[in-house]
This record gives structure tokens, C-alpha cells and sequence, in this order.
């Protein structure tokens, strides 16, 4: 246990001095993510009536971007770290001298945080310039809590099948942007699936992510979910972990495949 422990800490220290100290992407991806929240906010004051309560605009952005920011976290610090692993010639490292992966995510785990809780308060002061404070508020914490693990079950399922891609296609780049732009979308991560076409909604219910972001939505904005309640709660818990489960057994598979015919080079695209 205790050496686990120094290896995450060593991979946290080395990824902290990297992303935060040494490398001027932190600065210019924080840009990059105001630019692109104000792109996606003015369509929306265009067509927002004056009498319309621009505080509760701004918190319906809010939750919107923070489930697609945990989207993009699972996407590209969790699944995508399977790539430089790969690129770097680490992931045989971990194989070979039997550490696993565990230490490694559990090192670059508080990095993700990090970023997060950065980004949620650049958004958060971005949306209270251009629109008003949103207002954070959690009417029913219990519900919170269980949409959230459900979410993160969900998201780790997801990470695993995107990792396991990665390990059996050199095609990664353009799975992830292509996937991790149309996710949030069609399965209700933006927008409430209540004010979603109907084939749309339909589509979004078939996916596990659907019923976390309802439950999520509904704890902090009062959204009433498509479904109802009980049913989006148990319908949600029984898919997340089938979900979650198949992404393992993906994982697992793709990973005893590439020890049988080796890892596949890496492309940009």
C-alpha cells in the first residue's frame, strides 16, 4: 500500500510541475475555454427574452458545462492518457514490472480535480459578466450525491471503452473529438432532455448517461426528469453498472489482445 502510495504521489508531482508550472498550455487551454463558453453563450442571449430571469439562465449554462467538462475529463485525462502511454513506451513498463495502472491514475486523479475546479471558476466568472451569477444551489443533496456516483460510473465505463479503442486503433484523435463533441449533446449532458426533440430524447434514454444528468439537473435546478422519478433512478443505477461493467470487460479484452499482438503505433489522427 504504502508503495502504491509513492508511486501515485510521484506521478502527481511530476504531472503538477508539468501542467501547472513548466507548460503554457494551462494558460492558453483556459482561453481557449473562455472563447469557446462566450461563442456558445451569445446565441443564446440573442434570443433570450428581457423578461426572462438571467440568473437561472446562466445556472442551466452552468450545469450544462460542468457535465461537459467532466465529459471532456474522462475523455482526454483519463482515456487519452492510454495514447502517451503508449507513444512514451510506458504502458509496457507498468505491464512488465507488474505496477499497474492503478498508481498512475491515482497520481494524475488530483490534476483532473484541479483542472475542474479551475475551469468550473473561470466559467463561473465568464457567465456572471456576461449574464449574472449563476446561482449554485443543491435542493436535494442525497439525490445529488446519487446522480453524481452515478455520472462518475458512467464516465469510467466510457473512459475504459475510449481506452480500449485507443489500444486497438491508431485512429485515436479523431474518435475522441468526434465522440466527446456529439456525447454531451445527444444524451441530455447540455440541455434537458424535457425541451429535446423527440427522437433525440428517444435516442439519449437508450444511453446510460441520460438518467445521472436528469437526476443531477433535477437536484440543482428543479427540472423534472422526462421519466419518472423512481424510474429514472432505478433505470440509471442498473444501467450505469452494466455500463460500467462492460466497459472493464472491454478494457481487459483489448488489453490481453494487444499483449498477444503487440500495441498498435500511435497517429495524430
Amino acid at each position: 500500500m504504502l508503495k502504491l502510495l509513492r508511486r501515485a504521489i510521484a506521478v502527481f508531482k511530476a504531472y503538477f510541475i508539468s501542467e501547472f508550472i513548466r507548460s503554457k498550455g494551462f494558460i492558453y487551454g483556459l482561453i481557449s475555454m473562455a472563447l469557446w463558453i462566450t461563442m456558445f453563450s451569445m446565441p443564446v442571449m440573442m434570443f433570450t427574452g428581457d423578461n426572462a430571469n438571467f440568473n437561472e439562465v446562466a445556472t442551466r449554462i452552468f450545469v450544462g458545462i460542468m457535465l461537459f467538462l467532466f465529459f471532456s475529463t474522462a475523455a482526454w485525462d483519463w482515456a487519452a492518457e492510454i495514447r502517451w502511454m503508449i507513444n512514451e513506451g510506458r504502458i509496457e513498463y507498468y505491464i512488465t514490472t507488474g505496477s499497474g495502472f492503478l498508481p498512475h491514475y491515482l497520481g494524475i486523479l488530483p490534476v483532473s480535480v484541479m483542472w475542474l475546479v479551475i475551469a468550473l471558476l473561470v466559467n463561473y466568472i465568464l457567465l456572471s459578466i456576461i449574464w449574472s451569477p449563476p446561482l449554485i444551489r443543491i435542493m436535494d443533496p442525497a439525490l445529488f450525491l446519487f446522480g453524481f456516483a452515478l455520472f462518475l460510473m458512467c464516465l469510467m465505463g466510457y473512459a475504459l471503452i475510449l481506452g480500449g479503442t485507443m489500444i486497438s486503433t491508431s485512429a485515436v484523435g479523431f474518435i475522441v473529438e468526434t465522440v466527446n463533441f456529439i456525447l454531451p449533446v445527444a444524451t441530455g449532458g447540455l440541455f434537458p432532455l424535457r425541451i429535446m426533440p423527440k427522437p433525440l430524447q428517444t435516442f439519449a434514454l437508450l444511453t446510460p448517461f441520460s438518467y445521472p444528468a436528469e437526476l443531477i439537473r433535477y437536484s440543482m435546478l428543479g427540472i423534472e426528469p422526462v421519466m419518472e422519478l423512481k424510474q429514472t433512478l432505478l433505470i440509471g443505477a442498473t444501467y450505469s453498472a452494466i455500463f460500467l461493467m462492460v466497459g472493464v470487460s472491454y478494457f481487459k479484452y483489448q488489453l490481453k489482445k494487444a499483449l498477444s499482438e503487440g500495441f498498435k503505433s500511435i497517429s495524430m489522427w
